[in-house]
Order: structure tokens, then C-alpha cells, then sequence
């Protein structure tokens, strides 16, 4: 997948949440724990969680 669409996608669902929503998705992100050192890997997942979460906000 490309990830500037995806990107884009993520930013623009954050967009339409309240500051507390924004606040709760800023803290997931933050508390996502790299499974590998391997940085692509590790953004790959990252992105994906971060998609599945925004979709259940």
C-alpha cells in the first residue's frame, strides 16, 4: 500500500475526532512498541494499528 495514502487517510480520520478522541489516538501511537528493529517492519504495523484503531473510534 502506499503509505502517503495512508498517511493522508490517518490524518484526515484524526481530523474529524474531538481533542479527547485526538488525545486518545496521540497516546496509542505513543504506546506502540516496536516488535523488531527492522524500522520498516516496525512502521508497517504501526500504520496498520493505527488504520484498525481510528476505524473503531
Amino acid at each position: 500500500m502506499n503509505y502517503l495514502r495512508l498517511e493522508n487517510e490517518i490524518i484526515s480520520s484524526v481530523q474529524t475526532l474531538n481533542g479527547h478522541q485526538k488525545y486518545d489516538v496521540l497516546d496509542y501511537i505513543n504506546n506502540i512498541k516496536p516488535t523488531n528493529h527492522n524500522s520498516r517492519l516496525y512502521r508497517r504495523r504501526a500504520m496498520k494499528e493505527i488504520r484498525e484503531a481510528l476505524k473503531n473510534a
